[in-house]
């Protein structure tokens, strides 16, 4: 039954992000995709407060919470011009919030989880947009791809570390943090992200052209980096959960807990995706 729940959650989430994508490159509004991003990292903020608060660390939620969306347009807004002096004052703002709060340790802590929230969910988010927006001059439907094909690679390392791992796994990779991993799970999870990166890859015949010639390469070097990453980002968010007792950071997927949980390994996924193909291959 929780596999049923788990697989016709998925089911609609990603009927509802490719209905998005598609719509928005389709009639170039692609500033609609803005919007996703801002439910998705409204949702996984408000986690991460909840998650703070059992930690003992109370920060002030809507003072928090506002600086959400305003991050977020900010790389909608004015072509992201502006986004890094707006994400400065919101790092400011975090610090001077609680500045005055005793006794000091309590204003430290409060200070350093606002400013890593901020970094941790609506910034590294932002690559989602610069992703989907792509390079200069790249029509909007390649863009869309750009933006299924770092989807359907973190969908797929999940996929294939949770079925390759839940079938053989007996090697225990994070006994201590995620007892669930194992390595043959993370070997599985290699192998989807891959085939992941050639499904999303075969929508764009822009793709199709660099996948299945010169670029195979750097198709296999990205998805194991992006494996990786989305590796790292699930172990993290699990750290975070168990410094502060809780199963799932949420109840917003059922079957898949909160939404922090449907993007912890892609917050990390999105910055390595996107440098490599913006800088190494000067795709994006």
């Amino acid at each position: 039954m929780n596999l049923l729940k788990r697989v016709a959650s998925a089911l609609v989430a990603g009927s509802t992000v490719f209905a998005v994508l598609y719509l928005g490159a389709r009639y170039e509004q692609q500033w609609t995709v803005g919007f996703l991003i801002l439910i998705v990292a409204y949702l996984a903020a408000y986690e991460y407060v909840q998650l703070m608060k059992r930690l003992d660390i109370r920060l002030a939620a809507p003072e928090f919470l506002i600086w959400i969306p305003v991050l977020t347009f900010s790389h909608v807004v004015f072509e992201g011009r502006y986004a890094d002096v707006v994400l400065m004052l919101a790092i400011a703002y975090q610090v001077l919030r609680y500045l005055g709060d005793m006794p000091h340790r309590a204003g430290l802590l409060k200070a350093l989880a606002g400013v890593f929230g901020l970094l941790y969910i609506p910034w590294l988010l932002q690559y989602f947009y610069l992703i989907y927006v792509g390079a200069t001059g790249q029509p909007p439907h390649v863009g869309a791809v750009n933006a299924l094909v770092i989807l359907l690679m973190v969908w797929g390392y999940d996929s294939g570390a949770y079925f390759v791992g839940s079938a053989i796994g007996r090697h225990k990779a994070f006994p201590t943090v995620s007892p669930s991993k194992t390595w043959e799970g993370i070997a599985g999870g290699f192998v989807f992200t891959v085939a992941g990166a050639l499904v999303g890859a075969s929508f764009s015949p822009v793709w199709r052209e660099f996948v299945f010639w010169d670029g195979l390469p750097h198709v296999l070097l990205s998805s194991f980096l992006v494996g990786w990453a989305v590796q790292l980002g699930d172990v993290f968010a699990s750290k975070l959960k168990r410094a502060a007792g809780v199963k799932d950071s949420g109840t917003f997927l059922p079957g898949h807990g909160g939404a922090l949980d449907r993007i912890d390994g892609l917050l990390f996924a999105l910055p390595v995706f996107y440098f490599y193909y913006h800088y190494v291959v000067l795709f994006l």
